[in-house]
């Protein structure tokens, strides 16, 4: 009689149990060794380090640069369109000497002209907008260039000898910009009277008038 080996006699569920049995344990392994797209980030990480906002590969937009608010311009306290007389004038006590030249600078919301003389004093002086510039003594008609005129006096200026430097006008080029068409040095005074004219262009505009000493100086200030 044959005998059936006793492997044969195993029941077929059996064995497909065995496999699912190895399957399973192969499938542990590989899951426990690789991690897979998508898994949780280590905790290590700290989430502050992440861009607000960022998502993707997307660029951040620019933020707009804000428009500059223009500064408004500076108050010029004590110009006016009004006639400027020195306490007293006119005062002939002052020593002015004789002049020694006039000069021209820009200064933000005005443009300054300066006279200065060979004394100490501060100057006595009067000026004022006047329709034409009309010399004193002879009445003539002066052909100073401008469409508006600053007429300057100063007393107790005295007469340059004729050894004496002639008083400096202002560069050409320190007038480009200013509005101002003409300003020359105070030379000498009529019976002790100094006059010059200032020619502008564009129309009248506020001015203001301050004295200095050491040398002796007369400034005139211009609203641009």
């Amino acid at each position: 009689m044959n005998r059936i080996p006793p492997s044969s006699l195993r029941h077929p569920l059996a064995g497909a149990v065995a496999l699912a049995l190895v399957a399973g344990l192969t499938a542990g392994c590989t899951s426990s060794g690789t991690k897979e797209p998508g898994a949780t980030p280590d905790p290590s990480v700290s989430a502050s380090s992440e861009s607000p906002g960022a998502s993707g590969s997307a660029s951040p937009s620019p933020s707009a640069t804000p428009t500059p608010t223009p500064s408004p311009s500076p108050s010029l306290a004590g110009f006016s369109l009004a006639d400027r007389s020195s306490r007293g004038w006119p005062d002939l006590s002052a020593d002015l000497g004789v002049g020694r030249e006039a000069r021209v600078g820009q200064h933000t919301g005005y443009v300054r002209v300066v006279y200065e003389f060979t004394g100490s004093d501060a100057p006595a002086y009067q000026v004022r907008y006047v329709d034409q510039p009309v010399e004193d003594g002879s009445g003539n008609v002066s052909d100073v260039p401008g469409d508006v005129w600053l007429e300057v006096l100063v007393t107790s200026l005295g007469m340059p000898g004729e050894s004496a430097p002639t008083p400096e006008d202002p560069l050409p080029s320190t007038l480009k910009g200013t509005g101002i068409a003409a300003a020359s040095a105070l030379w000498g005074g009529f019976e002790g009277v100094g006059q010059e004219f200032i020619g502008l262009t564009g129309g009248r505009r506020p001015f203001k008038v301050t004295t200095m000493t050491n040398p002796s100086r007369l400034v005139v200030d211009i609203a641009r």
